[in-house]
């Protein structure tokens, strides 16, 4: 019976890593060879917060450059894919209260428009419009409040980051 068990596990442990499991960012692109660096431009703000678009920005660079498959570069003359951006959507929602009637959940809406231009080709590889949701709890300090506004802006911010990577890399 043991040996019946210790053949079991080894073969087990021979095919664990055949399963077709990957870290983010470690596996083959699915992008044609001829794309190799993005630029990303400050996103276009159409919104009534008038400076979230550069943070927004921001995080989605970091998004790309912790995936590591394209590199970013600064001018977009120098780019095979330039990812431009608009950021057309911005709310904030009371979703919860209290039995007083005090908002106990907040949750930000973030809405981007996105062009993604091959600039060897000539041609477009993605035009899409993306939709995201975070929540956060108030606090009765206001330097914790606005704390808690700010990372459900940044949590917002890296899920398109993360999004676009797998848009546009994945193609998934």
């Amino acid at each position: 019976m043991m040996t019946l068990r210790a053949a079991f596990s080894l073969l087990f442990l021979f095919l664990l890593p055949a399963c077709g499991y990957q870290l983010a960012g470690t596996g083959a692109s699915q992008l044609p060879p001829h794309l190799k660096t993005i630029a990303i431009p400050v996103f276009d703000n159409v919104s009534q917060e008038p400076t979230i678009n550069r943070n927004l920005t921001e995080r989605i660079r970091q998004s790309f450059l912790r995936d590591g498959r394209l590199q970013l570069v600064r001018s977009t003359a120098n780019a095979d894919l330039v990812l431009t951006g608009k950021l057309t959507g911005y709310s904030i929602r009371a979703v919860a209260f209290d039995d007083r009637d005090v908002v106990t959940e907040y949750w930000v809406y973030i809405d981007i428009d996105v062009l993604v231009k091959d600039q060897v080709k000539n041609r477009t590889h993605l035009k899409q419009t993306l939709k995201t949701r975070w929540d956060y709890r108030p606090s009765i300090n206001v330097i914790d409040a606005e704390a808690s506004r700010q990372a459900a802006f940044l949590q917002a911010y890296r899920l398109l980051g993360n999004r676009l990577v797998s848009l546009i890399i994945d193609q998934f």
